[in-house]
């Protein structure tokens, strides 16, 4: 028996009902989800006095709750004979509008299996439901499903906008048709409202709209009866075309016409559409065009520009909502009331539903949609054929952006695009978007490249494409409300002007990956908005995304958030390389082209033009950018030189010379100058075989590369260092660097441990992708036992993953190529034995502590910057040394050095002190003559002795003294005329180191290592060599092998 019920009025505020208690606890026991469920109500009784139609049928949906009311009557124990129904809460708004009243009972059906709705068309009841619709389409478009779950066509359905507002629709058509016109909503169903106007407007203004069908023509439909018609002066056939550039098709000209009709130009199918005849019958030799009427389309509204809110004269158009995406999809196009008339004709290599302006009529843009229909009148324009088009060879010869070795990533790029578009014609859905992501690091040209690819494509006559270009970095600081409603614009846009690319410069910035350090919940939240709208794995990705991809470019995808990557929305990733030899000369050759085209006054010197070969070896590790400013400030210094002395405008290498020195190359910020760097023949002797390895290794693969690659053998590219502490294994490494002409980048190691976990990881992965950018280029790691200890010893396990880090960067899937890991240490007992087997560091060399032979031409080289005595034996000193390593005896001859200045210094000390004494003794003097008179006293001629104070006494000394002084230079000035002086050898005196002084200095200095040590050491590295293994040992004695403790 059908279950009955008594209809209470409950303000749900939705297009949903609360069912009796009887019923929601079977469909609870089952798990039955609201939105999988339709209720069909049908009125039994009244319960108002005002007679209704008892055969009203009404469909709605379940809200998932029970009826508060129908629990309180079923507690109370009524029976249905005593009018205890139980009850079904509903709107009273939205219960009125259905025509049933509080009190009336209802029969309750369930429906299981309602058809699914793919579109339903609807129109609200007044005209100021369309207003608040057209103000807040986003929210209504979000909320929809969560208040309406039925659609029966000619039944009402309300939806309340903020919760407090009530928009009234009423259903008019359904897709597809259902045994009662009753389908159930999805997320997938598209809802359609058609506009309704005010009263006042209705002769004024017109509402139709258009809705796009797949073969590209468009039908015109109204929103009321009396707004149908069709001017009478059309065919009444249209078609939507998308306009296309005149610089697509430089040669369109017609020149011999010079009417003032707007020409315009569309291919045959299209003509024979417009004109509902058969293209054959179209005369192509004699073009004809024929009277036309187009309107614009207006395509989606940018939500950063100003309020898009309505106004009282603006057109309507029809909503189309997507209830299962977050925000409102690209809007019907509207058709404006103002007309413009054209002449349209018939033109070659005009692709399909295009169209081409002699010239752009105002208000219209590129890649618009026109809407475009031919009018019943028998003017005619006949002109000649113009030129055949060559608008690919044009468009070729017109690029200006041409991009210098990066040919293969380039094609690789084109060649993605074109083959997803060719899939994209092949299917009429495609879920979610097809992106390809490029890669590299700052600098490297992703952005020149991605706008490359966008341009070809833009030219290319198989697509046409559209392009939208963002640069997400702008975007890092707005809301994250603002950012939504830009991802839904930026596919709005690109499916209204589809076939579409869109380009996303910097999506690492606006989707960085998560740190442990930071708050990621922006990062985050922001990734989720972005897949939801473009993956194909998504829930409410976009119905369809035919005819649209994605380009986006990133440092790495290990920038990018993980869910981005997890999602699949890049089907392929292009990693931009710095570029290699021949690639630095191509991007040279043609930047110093663009310019000297660009500055006429400018030449090469014919004399010696430039040797872009050359200027490519001195720019190993540069990026594109790093070219780009080589090359201007090369100009800059070609400027100057010419400015200043008076020259011609002649280009050399000397500018480039000058230019580099200060040149700062962003590629390789790690790696240390030449300049910085010590000479091999500066560096003390010894270590005789290591040298010998070190060469053959580093400088004979760089020097004869040719001949090396042709070995079908692979070369040694990782060395490790060992030896006693001071042998000068850190001084060696550098030395030879330089020597073979290889960059060089050190590393210390406990620099690159990070307490974060995976830091240390990356900053390893970084070291080797900087020195692959360098190359070649020799990685130098110092203290090589503190980073790459055996593994299972530290208890926090950082170690152990730098060196499976390492482990895969030096070999395995990650071969090197051009850069060579250097190491050095004194402990190699300590060091994980999986990095000492062949294909990483492939031969140790010992540095040994000097022999007499040796540490004789130690001295001899640390000796040419100070003085030494003729007196000085060598050979003595060399043979007291015994134990001293290159870093003691270099500290020796310095001791002995500063100790020869400090007894120079107390020698001038000395005769300071003389010279003093010799001013403190008094001149002895006598005064002759008679004294001065006094004055008023005395007889007259009555002479008496004058007596002198102190201070005059002191006076007269000081000017006795100047004169004795000046009296001894003179003579020593008179001596030495005719004798050549130097200056610069009394004025720098050079202290001479002697015997003495060395042998004093040997008795203050000890070796660095001490014999204990070294025994220690040689039984360390006599084991190394002897017996290696991949063990842990731990002996008993103090003095172990390997013996490292670990704090926990």
């Amino acid at each position: 028996m059908p279950k009955r019920a008594r209809i209470h009025f409950v303000s749900l505020r939705s297009s949903l009902v609360n069912l009796p208690i009887s019923i929601y606890g079977p469909l609870v026991e089952r798990s039955v989800r609201p939105q999988h469920l339709a209720i069909h109500l049908t009125l039994i009784g009244s319960g108002s006095k005002t007679p209704k139609n008892d055969n009203l049928e009404v469909y709605v949906g379940w809200t998932g709750m029970a009826s508060a009311s129908s629990l309180a009557h079923f507690n109370a124990g009524q029976s249905q004979e005593e009018g205890g129904f139980e009850t079904i809460e509903m709107d009273p708004q939205y219960a009125q509008g259905l025509g049933l009243a509080q009190g009336d009972i209802v029969e309750i059906g369930l429906l299981h299996d309602l058809p699914h709705a793919k579109s339903v068309g609807t129109e609200p009841l007044t005209s100021d439901d369309w207003e608040i619709i057209e103000i807040h389409a986003s929210h209504v478009e979000s909320t929809l499903l969560s208040q309406v779950r039925v659609a029966k066509v000619g039944q009402e359905i309300d939806v309340w906008v903020l919760g407090r507002t009530r928009v009234r629709l009423r259903v008019t058509s359904v897709d597809p048709p259902a045994k009662n016109n009753a389908l159930l909503l999805t997320t997938n169903t598209e809802v359609s409202i058609a506009p309704k106007l005010h009263k006042a407007n209705k002769g004024k203004e017109t509402s139709q709209s258009s809705v796009k069908q797949a073969n590209g023509t468009a039908k015109s439909s109204s929103a009321s009866k009396e707004d149908s018609e069709v001017p009478s002066t059309s065919t009444g056939i249209s078609r939507i075309l998308r306009v296309l550039s005149t610089r697509h098709f430089p040669t369109w000209t017609y020149s011999n016409y010079d009417g003032t009709e707007l020409l315009a130009a569309v291919s045959a199918t299209t003509l024979a559409g417009l004109m509902a005849t058969e293209h054959h019958s179209l005369d192509v030799a004699k073009p004809t065009f024929y009277p036309a009427q187009f309107h614009r389309l207006s395509p989606p509204l940018d939500p950063s520009s100003s309020s898009t809110k309505p106004t009282s004269t603006s057109e309507p158009t029809n909503r189309v909502l997507n209830p299962g995406s977050s925000k409102e999809s690209d809007p019907t196009p509207s058709q404006p009331a103002a007309t413009n008339e054209i002449y349209v004709g018939l033109l070659d290599d005009i692709p399909n539903n295009h169209i081409v302006f002699s010239a752009l009529p105002e208000g219209i843009e590129d890649w618009d949609l026109v809407l475009v229909n031919l009018e019943k009148k028998e003017k005619h324009i006949v002109v000649e054929k113009p030129a055949p088009l060559v608008n690919g060879v044009d468009r070729e010869q017109q690029s200006s952006d041409f991009l210098a070795g990066v040919d293969d990533i380039l094609d690789r790029c084109k060649r993605f695009c074109v083959n997803e578009f060719i899939i994209h014609s092949q299917t009429q859905t495609v879920q979610g978007l097809s992106g390809l992501l490029v890669t590299g690091r700052s600098g490297a040209g992703k952005t020149s490249i991605v706008r490359t690819v966008s341009k070809a494509l833009q030219s290319d006559a198989r697509t046409f494409t559209y392009i939208q270009h963002i640069d997400a970095s702008k975007l890092s600081e707005q809301p994250v409300s603002a950012v939504k409603a830009q991802f839904r614009y930026w596919f709005d846009k690109c499916a209204w002007h589809k076939p579409s690319l869109l380009v996303i410069d910097n999506l690492d910035k606006l989707l960085s990956a998560e740190v442990e350090h930071a708050n990621s919940f922006r990062s985050r939240h922001l990734t989720e908005l972005f897949v939801q709208l473009f993956s194909s794995n998504a829930r409410t990705s976009a119905l369809n995304a035919r005819g649209i991809l994605l380009v986006a470019t990133a440092e790495s995808t290990k920038s990018l958030h993980s869910l981005v990557t997890s999602s699949h929305i890049f089907k392929e990733v292009v990693h931009v390389t710095p570029p290699n030899k021949a690639a630095r000369q191509e991007i040279l050759s043609r930047l110093v082209q663009i310019r000297l085209q660009n500055a006429p006054d400018i030449t090469q010197k014919a004399e010696e033009p430039l040797n872009f070969t050359e200027l490519s070896l001195h720019t190993e590790g540069y990026s594109a950018t790093d070219l780009k400013d080589f090359v201007a400030r090369a100009f800059h210094q070609l400027a100057v030189r010419a400015t200043a002395n008076s020259l011609p405008m002649e280009l050399t290498h000397a500018d480039f010379a000058a230019a580099q020195p200060g040149q700062t190359s962003e590629a390789s910020p790690l790696i240390i100058p030449y300049n910085d760097i010590i000479g091999l023949n500066n560096l003390p002797p010894g270590l005789y075989e290591t040298r010998r390895v070190l060469r053959e290794t580093l400088e004979w693969p760089t020097k004869y590369g040719p001949i090396f690659k042709q070995s079908p053998l692979r070369l040694r590219s990782g060395l490790l260092l060992y030896g006693y502490p001071g042998c000068g294994k850190t001084l060696l490494a550098s030395a030879v660097a330089k020597e073979c002409g290889l960059n060089f980048i050190s590393v210390k190691g406990p620099e690159i441990l990070n307490k974060y976990i995976g830091a240390s990881e990356k900053s390893v992965r970084d070291l080797f992708e900087r020195a692959s950018a360098a190359k070649p280029c020799v990685l130098f790691f110092d203290e090589f036992d503190s980073i790459a200890p055996k593994r299972g010893h530290d208890s926090t396990g950082v170690t152990d993953r730098v060196v499976n880090q390492m482990l895969t960067q030096m070999d395995g899937a990650e071969g090197l190529d051009g850069v060579y890991v250097l190491a050095a240490t004194s402990r190699p007992d300590l060091i994980d034995s999986a990095l000492l087997r062949p294909g990483r560091l492939d031969k140790s060399l010992l540095c040994n502590v000097p022999d007499a032979e040796e540490r004789k031409d130690i001295l001899k080289a640390v000796s040419k910057k100070i003085r030494l005595a003729a007196s000085v034996d060598l050979d003595e000193i060399a043979s007291k040394t015994e134990g001293f390593s290159g870093a003691d005896l270099q500290a020796l001859l310095y001791n002995a050095h500063l100790d020869a200045i400090h007894a120079s210094i107390s020698g001038v000390s000395l005769e300071s002190k003389a010279s003093e004494a010799d001013q403190s003794t008094p001149v002895r003097y006598t005064i002759l003559g008679t004294g001065a008179s006094r004055k008023g006293k005395g007889k007259e001629g009555e002479a008496d002795q004058a007596v002198m104070s102190r201070a005059e006494e002191m006076a007269l000394e000081r000017r006795l003294r100047q004169v004795m002084h000046n009296s001894t230079a003179s003579r020593a000035k008179t001596s030495s005329e005719g004798q050549p002086k130097d200056v610069s050898a009394v004025s720098k005196p050079h202290t001479e180191v002697t015997q003495d002084f060395i042998l004093k200095a040997l008795k203050t200095t000890r070796p660095s290592i001490s014999i204990e040590e070294r025994l220690r050491l040689d039984r360390v590295y006599e084991e190394f060599v002897g017996g290696r293994s991949g063990g842990m040992p731990v002996p008993p004695d103090a003095g172990g092998i390997g013996h490292r403790v670990t704090l926990g």
